[in-house]
């Protein structure tokens, strides 16, 4: 597998870049909702839905304006080996055709959550697996998540969020993000896959229906302006 390689040049060069690929890509990205709170003194795994090819770009905006952690991010291994300079910026790969690569990807993780620094790490995974329309029901999730909470013996900060991106009255796309709340939990604790599904399916619908009623929320970038 291919494993996180954080530096601090990465960062210095990708951080504009992104803004001007979302400036330039987007016609807005809006943030309906609060940004639940979380304990900085736990881990923060992220668990969004997965549909277009700009998810893992957003997980980076939303972490460096609300979160602050150093992230990491798992990606599947054929992309990752394509674009190896994300390494640098916090992902690791997975190769969902490789029992050995899933278990090596899944201990990384658990590696990563035990990170002791403050603030705790943040780790997104996005459930599904892979890039799925963003109205498929019912929701297909794996069960890695499950083996990395066994694995990992602590508490963490469990937070669902929605995506979504759609063309309303301008020719660009806009993009719009909804958290569900924070959910703090142990391998004893811990819900199962079957009901963060249902979380991110009701999150997924609450999204849907914000926009639909012409909800903007807080613009977080647009071509006319940066918050």
């Amino acid at each position: 597998m291919i494993k996180a390689r954080h530096t601090a040049w990465a960062e210095r060069i990708f951080h504009p870049y992104v803004l001007w690929l979302f400036k330039r890509h987007f016609h807005a990205i809006h943030l309906l909702g609060q940004v639940p709170e979380t304990n900085p003194d736990l881990p923060l795994l992220l668990l969004p839905n997965h549909s277009t090819w700009w998810d893992g770009f957003f997980i980076y905006l939303l972490n460096k304006k609300f979160f602050r952690r150093k992230i990491y991010l798992m990606m599947l291994e054929e992309q990752l080996s394509r674009y190896k300079f994300f390494a640098r910026l916090g992902a690791f790969s997975i190769n969902p055709q490789s029992a050995g690569g899933i278990k090596s990807s899944l201990r990384y993780s658990v590696d990563i959550l035990k990170e002791n620094a403050a603030p705790r790490p943040m780790l997104c995974i996005f459930p599904q697996g892979e890039l799925l329309p963003w109205d498929r029901r019912p929701l297909i999730y794996k069960n890695g998540l499950e083996t990395i909470m066994s694995g990992y013996a602590g508490k963490a900060n469990l937070l669902p969020l929605a995506i979504k991106t759609s063309f309303l009255n301008e020719q660009l796309p806009e993009a719009f993000f909804l958290f569900g709340e924070n959910i703090i939990t142990n391998s004893n604790t811990f819900a199962g896959m079957p009901r963060l599904r249902e979380i991110e399916e009701t999150l997924l619908d609450e999204l849907s229906r914000k926009i639909v009623r012409g909800e903007k929320g807080a613009i977080l970038i647009s071509r006319r302006h940066t918050g």
